[in-house]
């Protein structure tokens, strides 16, 4: 079994498609997280809707004339959810696949979702926020939750953010540095697997309702309490390039 999922993630880590599923975690009120976005690529991502046509996501989840989006759903099978083309995936000029820096992207949908009870934005902070080590945040997602399951509800799990200079010395170890523009998350008890995994990549990061951030990437088996999970954080830097292609109220 130990076998399996070592195959697993490194099977992620060679298509892109490392991030995160939810595990340690547990199912979301029905509905109650009504930004997520269940994206369908080669592979499943998530991302937050911040526009009727627009979805932020990790830059790693690679689109192509196939991918959409599913909006509004709780269970895979919900029959409210919208689907919805994607049109273009916009990832930030400067992103770095082989260092893992910048990863994020801005994804047009073919055409503008409706808004209801079920499907609705998810705002973007007007400036970065610094969130202190030990803040208790959360992270969402469909991703796997064993070896070879996909979650079929929306589930959810809360992290400690980890103080970047601590992060960074457990990444140093694997030629990976963490930057201004990341942030690191993990199980707020010690040896306790817990955090996103494989199909969670590109959903946000809340810390007290304000969206900071989006899951990135991770090492090892997922929930890894020896590496936290890594999250590109919503830098001014980033905000400005959001609002420069989309605009922003």
């Amino acid at each position: 079994m130990k076998h399996l999922l070592a195959l697993l993630v490194l099977s992620l880590h060679i298509n892109g498609h490392v991030g995160m599923d939810i595990i340690g975690g547990y199912e979301v009120a029905q509905h109650s997280r009504p930004y997520m976005a269940l994206l369908m690529l080669n592979g499943e991502c998530g991302g937050a809707l911040i526009r009727p046509t627009w979805i932020l996501s990790a830059a790693h989840c690679n689109v192509d004339s196939t991918s959409y989006a599913v909006l509004g759903a709780h269970r895979r099978e919900d029959a409210r959810v919208q689907k919805i083309r994607i049109k273009r995936g916009i990832k930030f000029p400067l992103y770095d696949k082989v260092r893992k820096i910048n990863d994020i992207q801005l994804l047009e949908l073919e055409k503008s979702v409706m808004l209801n009870k079920f499907v609705a934005l998810l705002p973007l902070p007007k400036s970065e926020k610094i969130i202190q080590a030990g803040k208790s945040c959360s992270v969402a997602g469909w991703g796997i939750t064993d070896v070879m399951t996909k979650s079929n509800v929306l589930r959810e799990v809360n992290l400690a953010i980890v103080d970047n200079k601590d992060c960074n010395k457990k990444y140093n170890r694997k030629n990976l540095t963490i930057t201004g523009s990341m942030m690191c998350a993990s199980s707020p008890k010690i040896n306790r697997k817990a955090g996103p995994c494989a199909g969670d990549s590109g959903g946000p990061l809340i810390c007290d309702g304000t969206y900071v951030g989006l899951v990135s990437y991770g090492i090892g088996n997922c929930g890894n309490p020896e590496f936290p999970g890594v999250y590109t954080r919503l830098t001014n830097n980033y905000l400005k390039w959001i609002s420069n292609i989309i605009g922003m109220d």
